[in-house]
This record gives C-alpha cells, sequence and structure tokens, in this order.
C-alpha cells in the first residue's frame, strides 16, 4: 500500500483538489478526500479527524477560497502541531494564485499567524489562480512528496502591497513622475459585492434639500452645493451612505471626482480638519482595496493630480490628495487606461436620441413624478424636444459624423436641460447645480439623468448600484428602471409560499431586537467599521449577501438564508463589541423586517414587527399589455415608521430576486398577492 495522503481543501477549490487526488492515486498513493462524502483511495477512515490522524503526509491546498475557512485552517494546524511531534509526517503547502495574510481570519489563538509564520518559510508548490493541473507541476509534487523539492524559499508577503479580494495580483502601475505606485484594477479583479454608491456622487441630489418643505431650498436654489446649509447635510449625509456601504460589501468604488468636490469626503484626508483615526481608517480602507478609486476624463491617467486647470478650484484638496499618494498605494481603476475615452457619453447619447420612444417607460416616469394630465404632456414634449437637440448637437451640427458623440456627457445635459448658464455670479453652475427655473423638468431631468448615468457604470462593471438608504418609495422605480434585470419569470403561487413559511417564525423578530442601539448609525465610526469588517462572522455574512445576490435573478432563495443572513449580521455586531468591551443597550427600536416588492412603478411594502403586520403601497402603474418587472428586497427595520426611519437605520436593502412576473399586466398579480397577505397572514393596509 502506498503512503497516505490528506488532502485539506476549500469545497470551492474541489476541481484542483480532485484533480491532484486522482493524479495521485494514479501514482499508488493512498488518498483521502472529503468530496460530497465520497472517498479516493482506500476506506482507512471514516471521518476527517480519524482521517488526518492516520495520515503519512498532509497536502494542504492555500488559496483565496481556502484561507477563509475555520475547518481548512484547523486541520492545517492540527497536521503542524503533528509534524513537530512526529518526524515522519510532514506538511506540503500547495499554493493556488496569491495569497495575503490579511486574508486569513484572526482567531486570537495563535494558530493561524502560525500558519502564515509558517508559510513564509516551508516549501510550497506554486498553481496559478484558477489552480491548473499541468504534467509539469504534478511531477514537482511527485519529487516534493519524496523529499526533493527543487527549492526552498516560502511565500514573500512582503511582494504583495496589502490586497485585493481576487487572488489575481492587481498590476502595478507609476504616476506620471513615476514617483508614486499604484495598483490598477479590472472588472474581474473587483468582489462580487462591490458596490458604487449613488449617494457619494458628488452630483447626486438628495430629496431632502430641494423638496418644497425643505428650508435648505431656498438657500439650494441661489448657491447650490456651496450653501452652507447644504454643506452640513451633506456632511452628514454622505458620511451616512459611506458607513453603509463600507458595513454591507466588501470593496466600494468612489469617484477621484467625487472625493476632491465633496466637502464631507474630503475631511477624511485633511488630518488638521478631522479626527486623525478617521483620516487614517480611511487612508487603510483605501490601502487594502475595500475602497477602488475610479478614475476617467482624458487627463485622468494615475491617481496624482497634475496642475491641470480644471482642478484650479479646488487646489486645496488636489495638494491633499497628492500628499496622500506619496503616502500609500492605492487601487484604482478605469474603463480604458491607454486610450481615455468616457465611453459613459456614448450611452448617454444613444439613451437621449431614444427618449421619446419609451412610451410605457415615459408613462410610467410621469406616474412617479406625480404629474397631472397637463404636465404629463409638457414632460413628453419635452422629452421630444431633448431628443432632437440632443440628435443636433451630436450628429450633424456638431461634428458630421454620425458615430463621434465627442463632447456630450451628463455635463452637458446639465448646461442645455437643467441648470443657468456661466456668469460671474455664477461660474460653475454645472458643478454646484445650480437650477435654471426656467428649464422646464429641471429636477426630474436631473434625478432621471443622474441614475441612469451611474446605472451605465453599475452594468459595465456588474457591480451593485447601491442607491441612498432614503430615497422615497414610489421613486424605487426610477432607480430599477435603468439596470439589468433577469428575465426569470416567478409566479404569485412561489412568492406566497415562501412568504407562507417565512412569516411563521417568530424567532427572527428577537434575533433582530438583539441590535439593540447599535441600529442606528450615529452609534458608529469609520474606525469601528474597520474593527467590525475584520471579524469573522462578517466575512460570512459579506459571503451570504454576495451568494443572494448572485441568485437574485434565478429565484433560487431559500428564505431560510435570510434568517441566517440575519444571524451573521448580529453575531458581527456583538463580535466587534466584544473586541471594544462594550454591550448594546435597549433602545426605543422596535425589531421590524421589511420586504419591499416593486412591480413595474408599483411598490409595495410588507411590514412585520411584534405588534403589527401591515401593507403599504405607493404610487406607481403597472403595464398592461407586457411582463412587468418584478424585484424582491428586504431589510431590517420599519420602512413606513417616522421612528425607525430606515434612512437611519445600519442596514440596507438586500435583493433577493431581480427578474418578471408571470403575469400580463400586473395589476391580477399584485390583487392576488396582497389578498393572500391580508387573508391568511392577517397582514393590514395603512394609508
Amino acid at each position: 500500500m502506498g503512503k497516505r495522503v490528506f488532502i485539506s481543501y476549500s469545497h470551492q477549490d474541489s476541481v484542483c483538489a480532485k484533480g491532484i487526488a486522482r493524479f495521485l492515486t494514479r501514482q499508488g498513493y493512498d488518498v483521502w478526500i472529503d468530496v460530497d462524502k465520497l472517498v479516493v483511495g482506500q476506506s482507512w477512515a471514516n471521518n476527517i479527524n480519524e482521517a488526518l490522524q492516520t495520515a503519512d503526509m498532509m497536502i494542504a491546498l492555500i488559496s483565496k477560497n481556502s484561507v477563509r475557512r475555520m475547518e481548512v485552517l484547523r486541520e492545517i494546524s492540527e497536521a503542524l502541531d503533528r509534524n513537530e511531534k512526529d518526524e515522519n509526517f510532514y506538511v506540503l503547502f500547495v499554493v493556488i494564485g496569491n495569497v495575503h495574510p490579511s486574508w486569513f481570519p484572526d482567531t486570537g489563538d495563535g494558530k493561524v499567524k502560525k500558519i502564515i509564520e509558517c508559510l513564509q518559510v516551508i516549501q510550497f508548490i506554486q498553481l496559478d489562480a484558477k489552480g491548473t493541473i499541468s504534467i509539469a507541476k504534478m511531477q514537482e509534487l511527485i519529487r516534493a512528496l519524496n523529499g526533493k523539492m527543487t527549492y526552498t524559499e516560502g511565500i514573500d508577503f512582503r511582494k504583495s502591497n496589502e490586497y485585493i479580494y481576487e487572488a489575481g495580483v492587481p498590476e502595478k502601475v507609476y504616476d506620471n513622475v513615476a514617483e508614486n505606485c499604484f495598483y490598477r484594477v479590472h472588472a474581474s479583479d473587483l468582489a462580487p459585492s462591490t458596490a458604487f454608491p449613488f449617494a457619494l456622487d458628488n452630483q447626486w441630489l438628495p430629496d431632502e434639500i430641494i423638496a418644497d418643505d425643505s428650508d435648505m431650498k431656498g438657500q439650494f436654489m441661489h448657491y447650490g452645493f456651496e450653501a452652507e446649509c447644504v454643506q452640513q447635510f451633506l456632511e452628514t449625509y454622505q458620511m451616512k451612505n459611506l458607513y453603509l456601504a463600507l458595513m454591507h460589501t466588501r470593496q466600494i468604488i468612489l469617484n477621484r471626482a467625487s472625493i476632491l468636490n465633496s466637502k464631507s469626503l474630503q475631511k477624511l484626508y485633511f488630518a488638521h480638519e478631522y479626527k486623525e483615526r478617521e483620516q487614517n481608517a480611511f487612508a487603510h480602507l483605501l490601502k487594502n482595496g475595500s475602497i477602488i478609486v475610479f478614475l476617467y476624463g482624458d487627463h485622468e491617467l494615475t491617481p496624482y493630480v497634475d496642475e491641470l486647470p480644471e482642478y484650479s478650484t479646488m487646489r486645496h484638496a488636489v495638494d491633499e490628495w497628492n500628499r496622500l499618494c506619496t503616502e500609500i498605494a492605492m487601487y484604482c481603476i478605469r474603463e480604458n487606461w491607454e486610450t481615455p475615452v468616457d465611453k459613459h457619453s456614448q450611452e448617454l447619447v444613444k439613451q437621449c436620441t431614444t427618449l421619446a420612444f419609451n412610451k410605457e417607460t415615459n408613462d410610467m416616469l410621469a406616474e412617479c413624478f406625480d404629474f397631472d394630465v397637463v404636465q404629463k404632456k409638457e414632460f413628453l414634449s419635452t422629452l421630444k424636444e431633448i431628443e432632437m437637440s440632443v440628435f443636433l448637437q451630436t450628429h450633424i451640427i456638431g461634428t458630421g459624423r454620425r458615430s463621434d458623440v465627442k463632447g456630450y456627457s451628463r455635463s452637458a445635459f446639465y448646461r442645455n436641460f437643467v441648470v443657468v448658464d456661466k456668469s460671474e455670479n455664477h461660474p460653475d453652475p454645472v458643478l454646484n447645480c445650480i437650477f435654471d427655473e426656467n428649464k422646464p423638468f429641471h429636477r426630474e431631468l436631473k434625478k432621471m439623468i443622474d441614475v441612469y448615468y451611474n446605472s451605465i457604470f453599475t452594468n459595465f462593471f456588474n457591480c451593485a448600484a447601491l442607491i441612498p438608504s432614503d430615497i422615497r418609495p414610489e421613486d424605487t422605480f426610477i432607480h430599477q428602471l435603468y439596470l439589468t434585470h433577469g428575465l426569470k419569470e416567478v409566479s404569485p403561487d412561489e412568492l406566497e409560499y415562501a412568504f407562507s413559511e417565512f412569516f411563521g417564525n417568530e424567532a427572527i423578530l428577537d434575533k433582530i431586537g438583539e441590535i439593540g442601539d447599535n441600529f442606528y448609525l450615529e452609534n458608529w465610526s469609520l474606525d469601528r467599521i474597520i474593527s467590525y469588517r475584520e471579524g469573522m462572522h462578517w466575512r460570512e455574512y459579506i459571503e451570504l449577501v454576495e451568494y443572494i445576490t448572485n441568485r437574485s435573478t434565478y429565484w433560487e432563495v431559500d428564505f431560510s438564508d435570510i434568517e441566517n443572513l440575519i444571524e451573521l449580521f448580529v453575531e458581527s455586531i456583538k463580535e466587534c463589541q466584544a473586541k471594544e468591551g462594550t454591550v448594546s443597550k435597549r433602545t426605543p427600536f422596535v425589531p421590524a423586517y421589511t420586504f419591499r416588492i416593486c412591480i413595474g412603478s408599483k411598490v409595495l411594502d410588507i411590514v412585520c414587527n411584534r405588534n403589527v403586520r401591515k401593507l403599504k403601497t405607493y404610487k406607481g402603474v403597472l403595464s398592461a399589455k407586457t411582463q412587468n418587472s418584478l424585484s424582491i428586497q428586504f431589510l431590517i427595520g420599519d420602512s413606513t415608521s417616522e421612528r425607525n426611519r430606515i434612512s437611519e437605520s445600519i442596514f440596507l436593502p438586500v435583493k433577493i430576486f431581480d427578474g418578471k412576473t408571470n403575469y400580463i399586466g400586473g395589476n391580477s398579480y399584485l390583487e392576488e398577492l396582497s389578498s393572500f397577505l391580508t387573508e391568511q397572514c392577517e397582514f393590514m393596509w395603512i394609508y
């Protein structure tokens, strides 16, 4: 009988592990590998622990997946302990791609630290990031098992400056003067949960600023984003959304222009203006790939901003940004590094020159904006005017060539249809968003184009479109309109079946109640969020979020996943508290959760708390001729309660389905679902 070889691996690397097992079996080795409870070779052990104790050697597959798995790390730790006592037993590492010590969880008992130190000195076999099994590598593996390694160096972690999510190492690049290094990131390097937060776009306009009853509206209409009261509001608003994005996604993407233009985000790297701990936390997130910087425009070749005229109005911010670039290496992404072309402009022109054709969509938009019959007619007329104006500017007057759309962008749209003309009183009306009240539907058109422009970005990079936490429910359709939807159809019966079991689980509300005062964003800081992100439960929470999101277009969601998601989220908060030595305090927060159902442009909130089950619907229309889009979100909190406003909470919606209804027309679908909820699940309507 050949030597007994135990293979320790993550099931995400099972293809590689099974390939190694088959090869070694053919070479006469007796291999034990746990693959869906199937054993390759002879059954010389009944379980993992027994197999590990009776093996002659271990092959440990180290990858971006396995270093996050506690069971794998436990097996390797026990094998290393045995290796110290038994000279006839040894561990051989096979490394898939690249790894970094920051990927390992901190167990607090020194075992993981020991594995990391071992990897720096012990012999190992290197495979590519895909774990490709080649003849050369397998021959090298045989030589290693026979004690004939061709080299003895361990992993040099110093070569990898911090980390990014994927195992592939980003391309190292240098700035204009080749002094500061940074890392070029491609879409394939991004984590599945990577998000682009709309609220952190420097041009995003929250409803609280411009609403008719807002105290800020007068100042904003005169000074735009430069108004002092608006800046004070945005400082809190943007920081809250930054916190939310970092708590619920592995990575976020920020436009560098947003960082340079936003006074609230500038404070994160102005040491003399902000808390030093927050500034260091922000730099840490830039350095380790948690925050990706997006560059665009003809001059933005590197993170380093040279003496360019367009940045003269924000010279102080540029200087501080350049200082930050000299101190840390950061991760950056752009659409086309070698040939800087703003592809967004091309997509925007296509959208603007077909606006008037999308009659059904325009009807839904008019309904969402609460237009009456006269306003709707004027709105559709304005869209037709936009279509003709953009076509003339880009295809006839501007260039003479149909394919050339240079010179038209979101800023050009603002100048034409949203903001006032440039003057001494308004030197930069686009940046400050000084509305021209003589331009019809300026507010609605700005929101519509901003959402569309940002959705181009999210669709292109396949990242999540993280909309602001406090948008009005009836505006949800505007955000959903421009995003890619799945094709899977779901019937009311399927949805009712999933809900019937979930609503019967009262323990979910008890678990939510354990969040306590941590439910409110005012009790969080950027420094604390980093501690929270380092926890093992948070890693599991993010992986489950990504798992649910990836399946959202297929309707394969087991609603028990939602229960597990809440469990992991609460435990990750407790884990953070344990590090701080604090405990949750009782607050007025009432444990509740909400399912938000979006059918067409109609929104239905299904709210559950300990006292009452309630339904609330918001303005919108359903298509009578075609299948409606259907999206389902889940969030902790009562979306209908002023005291537990979603905008103040720490939980963002998790998308659990994104597809279509199985009905032609949406009224009957919504009526059937509503009847089920009121008659069988004891929900009541509120208005």
